[in-house]
């Protein structure tokens, strides 16, 4: 059976890495490193069509029209394609293979309860089934279910995969004591946008503990640059050690956030997009909260500083590095998070489901 996925972040491509490693597949599609390691065939990479934001997803526009064409060209021999989130490329591609393809799963459910909810239609008339991975989502679609379009909810992936063996002890031996987690992103768009506010955020901070900085080998050298202070970690599950023996972590907006929560490691989320992007945005999203933490527990536990400026998100950050009963509120509350994306073998039942769904007529 071949099957096209179309990935366009790296969180996607970690949860397929789990859920295919061992499957008797032939994979291709939109790949990194971590998903060609297990054989996918590479069509075109992640970054090419990874982007937030209006005017920053502009500039990917050629290299998408692109690999449109290439996917078209492609899905003649394929039986089924998975998308994968992603709705600014996914959405696009689904209207132009919808009756090119025998059958059609959309994977971890564009944020449609967020902004833009009528997309929630255009998936339901295209797709074959839906795999959600936030709990409240299945009910969001519940009024769409029927013959044809069928969703599920098997829990969140992250609960299986979020974990790390490594002391506290041996973690400050590696970097050199107690330190703080900065995390800007998973994207280059994030990465150039958020290394310039963070070097500020650090000027202002002055912190007496040590930097550490999780990320993908590609953006190293570009981070030591902005950071030459700082500890970078690349290599795979630093991200997690790093998180969870943090004093604390300042995280842009994603995936992220939600790791640290189910590490229960305390931390602020902020984010900076382009004034126009910020602008309409603002106007479209009908959600109480931005970080996924905030979103699942349904209360503000975790700080959330979006579009401010360093000077605001530095004495938010002050605040907690000097005052640990705040720092142990939010512990307290993020021990309630795993209950409500588990319980545990989420990769197991999300593999199942995904390998039913792909083999049925």
């Amino acid at each position: 059976m071949r099957v096209f996925l179309s990935v366009a972040d790296r969180s996607a491509s970690l949860y397929l890495w789990h859920i295919f490693k061992d499957a008797n597949l032939e994979l291709i599609g939109i790949t990194d490193e971590r998903l060609e390691s297990i054989g996918v065939k590479s069509l075109g990479k992640i970054e090419d069509i990874s982007a937030v934001g209006i005017s920053e997803a502009i500039f990917k526009i050629p290299k998408a029209l692109t690999l449109f064409n290439k996917i078209e060209s492609e899905l003649k021999s394929s039986d089924s394609v998975l998308l994968c989130d992603a709705p600014g490329f996914n959405l696009r591609l689904l209207k132009r293979i919808k009756k090119k393809v025998k059958k059609i799963i959309y994977f971890i459910s564009p944020q449609v309860w967020a902004w833009k909810s009528h997309r929630a239609f255009d998936i339901a008339s295209s797709v074959d089934a839906l795999i959600c991975i936030l709990p409240f989502e299945p009910e969001f679609y519940k009024r769409l279910v029927g013959e044809s379009f069928k969703v599920y909810y098997e829990g969140h992936p992250l609960f299986d995969i979020v974990k790390t063996d490594i002391s506290k002890e041996e973690m400050l031996s590696k970097v050199g004591g107690p330190y703080i987690t900065l995390m800007p992103g998973s994207r280059w768009s994030e990465i150039k946008r958020h290394s310039p506010f963070l070097r500020n955020v650090l000027n202002c901070l002055k912190p007496s503990l040590k930097i550490v900085i999780p990320t993908f080998k590609p953006f190293e050298s570009y981070l030591q640059k902005y950071f030459p202070e700082a500890k970078i970690l690349t290599y795979e599950g630093a991200n997690y050690e790093a998180l969870k023996n943090a004093e604390f972590s300042l995280i842009a907006s994603g995936t992220a956030s939600l790791e640290a929560g189910l590490l229960n490691a305390p931390h602020i989320v902020f984010y900076k997009v382009s004034p126009i992007t910020y602008f309409i945005g603002k106007r479209l999203v009908k959600v109480p909260f931005v970080s996924l933490v905030n979103l699942i527990l349904n209360r503000p536990v975790i700080p959330e500083l979006i579009q401010t400026s360093e000077k605001e998100l530095c004495l938010k950050a002050k605040e907690y590095l000097e005052d640990m009963s705040l720092v142990n509120q939010i512990k307290t509350q993020l021990l309630d998070l795993r209950s409500s994306l588990g319980p545990s073998g989420v990769i197991d039942r999300l593999r199942i489901r995904l390998l039913k769904l792909l083999q049925e007529p």
